[in-house]
């Protein structure tokens, strides 16, 4: 498998923004969906967005960190064009999912 020297930390947190981008769409809709978790996030930090924020944040860095230990530390096994592919489709999802609910779940 060809890495082209890609480090495991750029491999590890590449999908831990693809999962961090998917959380944030699935974070919207369920804050404008349900009141209870919108108050609950503003009671949090003081905003909603705030929190939302952090969320998102502790995912990303999480993630990344648990993604980085797979495989004995070495990271995750993927060749570059299969962590761009990862990336782009995680990205996707989630505007999609942001977009598909404001233009027909609102």
């Amino acid at each position: 498998m060809e890495d082209n020297g890609v480090s495991k930390h750029t491999k590890s947190f590449g999908l831990s923004l693809a999962l961090a981008s998917v959380v944030n769409g699935l974070l919207v809709v369920a804050k404008e969906k349900n009141p209870s978790v919108m108050a609950g996030m503003q009671k949090l930090t003081g905003h909603h967005w705030a929190t939302h924020a952090v969320v998102v944040l502790a995912v990303f860095g999480v993630f990344g960190w648990v993604f980085g230990r797979a495989n004995g530390g070495q990271g995750p096994k993927m060749t570059v064009g299969r962590l761009i592919g990862a990336v782009v489709s995680g990205v996707l999802a989630g505007g999609v999912i942001i977009m598909g609910f404001y233009l027909i779940g609102d």
